[in-house]
C-alpha cells in the first residue's frame, strides 16, 4: 500500500509541476517569439481612466462571453459605451465626462433584464429616426431597444430559436438592397448542453441564422434556402463587402471549426467559398477587419488558441495535419482568394485570443492589431495570465507587441477591444472589456500626425461603405464601415483615417447602391459627419471583382 501511495503522490507531482510549468510558459511575455525592434515613436501611449464596470460570470449558467458595443445615442459625435450584465446582473450605459466614465443608465431608461445574461450587442439605426438603436442578444433571444432622442423602448424580435440555441453575435447590413437591416445572429450550443471545449464533430452545436427584414423591422428566416445552413458552434460573422462588387458578402468564425467566406449571390443567396481554413479544424473566435496594407482589398485577421494549450490537448481526437492552432491572417488577393499571412506579418505564434480589431493608434496610415486574451475558465489562466496583446504595425507591414510600452497590459479575461476617440483630440482611445472582473479603459496620450474622422449614420444606406483617402504624398488609405467587427461587440460609428504628417487630396466614399460621394474642401484634422443624401454626385460604378 505504501508503494502505491508513494507512486500516487509521485503522479500528483509530476501534474502539479506540469500545471505550474506550462501556466508559467503561456501566463508570461517569455512566448513572444517575435523581435521586439521597433522605432519607440511609433508606440502609442495611453493613460488608464476610470470605469466603474465589473462583470459578474455565472460559470453554470453563462457562455464565457460578454456584450458590449459603443454607440452615440444622442448624435453629439462622442461615444457612449454599453455593458452587458451578467445572468444575475444588469446591463449599464456609460458616458465620457471629466476624464472618466459615468453610468447614464437610469437617465436613459435602459431596460432591466432578469435571469438571463446579456451575450452580444451591436448598434444600428433600424427604423431610420436618425438615432442608433442597440440591438442584444440573450439566452432567450434577441431584442431591440428602438432609441428615440436617447430613450430606450424595447422591442423583442419573433422568430424561431432551436431549443439546444444560445444567440451570440450579430451581423448587420442590407444583404438584398432593398433599403432595410438584415441580420445574420451567430448561435453557440446552450451551455448545459455543451459536450466538450475541443468538440470538433461535423454538425456540433446549431444552426445559425439568416434574418430577412420584411420592411418593418419584422424578420422572416430565410436560412434554409439561403445557402447558409450550417450547423456548429458559431461566435461571430461580419457582412462586408469581400470582392468589391457593392454586394455584402458575409464571413464567419466557426469555433471548432473553420472561417467560412460566403459570396452574395445577389439574390439573397450566398456561396460558399473556399479559403486556407476550409476542411481544417481551428478555434476561430474573434474577427479583426481592415486593408492592412492599404492595397484596396479589405483583410482579416482571426483568432485562435495559439501557443496556449500544447497539440495534443487542443486538437483532440483530430489528426495533426488537419489542425491548426495558430492565430490565422487572411491577407486579400481579389475575387475570394485568400493567403494565410500570419507568418509573413508575424502574428502566427501568439498566445490564446478572443476579439480583436484593427484600427490606426498613432495616425501614421497603418493599423495596429488588437487582441484580447485570457480564458476565465482555463484552469492555468487562473493562476498566471496573458498581457492582452497591442501589436503596433511597422511600415514593412508586421507587427511588433508594445502593450508594455504603451501602458495597456491586461491581465484579466478580456473579451474584446473596443476603439472610439472619447476625448475629441483625434487619437483612438479604447476599452478592454473584461468578464468576471473590472473594465479598463484608456485614453491615448495623442502626438503630431495628421487625422480625419468620418461620422456615419448607422442606416442600411451606409453599412457596407467603402473609403479610399489619397494623400498629398501618393499614398492611399482605405477603410469599410461594417458593423460587428470585434467579438459579441461592436465599434464606432466614426472611422480615424491617420495620415500622417501628409495633408488630403481626396476623399470618395463608395456606397453599396453604386453611388459614389466625392467630399470636397475636407481638411485635416477635423470630423465629417457623412450621412448619404440624395444630393450625392452618382457615378457609374464598375462591380466587376477585383482580381
Amino acid at each position: 500500500m505504501k508503494f502505491l501511495k508513494y507512486i500516487f503522490l509521485g503522479l500528483l507531482t509530476i501534474v502539479l509541476l506540469a500545471v505550474l510549468l506550462v501556466s508559467f510558459k503561456f501566463g508570461t511575455d517569455g512566448n513572444n517569439p517575435y523581435d521586439h525592434t521597433i522605432d519607440t515613436n511609433l508606440i502609442p501611449t495611453f493613460n488608464e481612466v476610470t470605469l466603474d464596470f465589473v462583470q459578474e460570470h455565472n460559470t453554470k449558467a453563462s457562455l464565457p462571453v460578454i456584450a458590449s458595443t459603443l454607440i452615440d445615442i444622442n448624435n453629439d459625435g462622442v461615444d457612449e459605451l454599453f455593458f452587458g450584465g451578467g445572468f444575475d446582473q444588469q446591463d449599464q450605459l456609460f458616458e465620457f465626462k471629466d476624464q472618466g466614465f459615468k453610468s447614464i443608465s437610469d437617465r436613459v431608461k435602459l431596460p432591466k433584464k432578469n435571469k438571463v445574461t446579456t451575450l452580444g450587442a451591436a448598434s444600428a439605426d433600424f427604423d431610420n429616426n436618425g438615432f442608433s438603436d442597440l440591438i442584444v442578444s440573450r439566452e432567450d433571444g434577441i431584442t431591440i431597444y428602438y432609441n428615440t432622442e436617447g430613450i430606450f423602448t424595447p422591442k423583442k424580435i419573433k422568430y424561431a430559436l432551436a431549443d439546444n440555441a444560445t444567440p451570440l453575435g450579430f451581423a448587420l447590413g442590407d444583404i438584398d438592397k432593398d433599403g432595410d437591416i438584415d441580420i445574420f445572429i451567430s448561435n453557440y450550443i446552450r451551455k448545459k448542453q455543451m459536450q466538450g471545449q475541443n468538440n470538433f464533430t461535423k454538425g456540433y452545436g446549431p444552426q445559425s441564422q439568416l434574418l430577412l427584414n420584411n420592411g418593418d423591422n419584422t424578420f422572416t428566416d430565410t436560412t434554409a434556402n439561403s445557402g447558409l445552413a450550417y450547423n456548429h458552434n458559431t461566435f461571430m460573422g461580419i457582412f462586408i463587402d469581400i470582392d468589391n462588387d457593392s454586394w455584402l458578402d458575409l464571413i464567419v468564425a466557426h469555433d471548432t471549426g473553420e472561417v467560412k467566406t460566403y459570396k452574395n449571390n445577389r439574390n439573397g443567396t450566398f456561396k460558399n467559398m473556399s479559403n486556407p481554413t476550409s476542411n481544417l479544424y481551428a478555434y476561430p473566435m474573434g474577427i479583426a477587419v481592415g486593408d492592412y496594407n492599404n492595397d484596396g482589398k479589405v483583410d482579416f485577421m482571426f483568432s485562435n488558441t495559439g501557443s496556449t494549450a500544447p497539440h495534443f490537448l487542443a486538437r483532440g481526437d483530430v489528426d495533426e495535419s488537419e489542425f491548426n492552432s495558430d492565430w490565422i491572417f487572411f491577407e486579400n488577393k481579389g475575387n475570394f482568394k485568400f493567403e494565410d499571412a500570419a507568418d509573413k506579418v508575424k502574428v502566427a505564434d501568439f498566445e490564446f485570443s478572443w476579439g480583436a480589431v484593427m484600427a490606426d493608434m498613432n495616425n501614421d496610415g497603418l493599423q495596429e492589431l488588437i487582441v484580447a486574451e485570457n480564458y476565465v475558465e482555463f484552469p492555468p489562466h487562473k493562476l498566471f495570465k496573458l498581457p492582452g496583446r497591442f501589436l503596433t504595425q511597422k511600415a514593412d507591414h508586421t507587427f511588433v507587441a508594445t502593450e508594455g510600452k504603451s501602458g495597456v497590459t491586461n491581465k484579466n479575461y478580456a473579451i474584446t477591444p473596443l476603439i472610439s476617440d472619447f476625448n475629441q483630440d483625434g487619437y483612438q482611445d479604447f476599452v478592454w472589456v473584461n468578464i468576471s472582473g473590472p473594465a479598463k479603459a484608456f485614453i491615448n496620450k495623442g502626438g503630431t500626425n495628421n487625422y480625419l474622422q468620418l461620422t456615419f449614420a448607422e442606416n442600411a444606406e451606409n453599412i457596407g461603405a467603402k473609403i479610399e483617402v489619397k494623400t498629398t504624398s501618393g499614398k492611399t488609405i482605405t477603410e469599410d464601415y461594417i458593423i460587428g467587427e470585434g467579438l459579441v461587440s461592436d465599434q464606432s460609428a466614426t472611422l480615424t483615417i491617420g495620415l500622417g504628417k501628409d495633408s488630403i487630396k481626396s476623399v470618395t466614399i463608395v456606397y453599396i447602391d453604386g453611388t459614389v460621394q466625392h467630399l470636397d474642401n475636407v481638411t485635416i484634422n477635423s470630423r465629417v459627419v457623412v450621412p448619404k443624401m440624395i444630393t450625392l454626385e452618382d457615378e457609374a460604378l464598375d462591380t466587376t471583382p477585383i482580381e
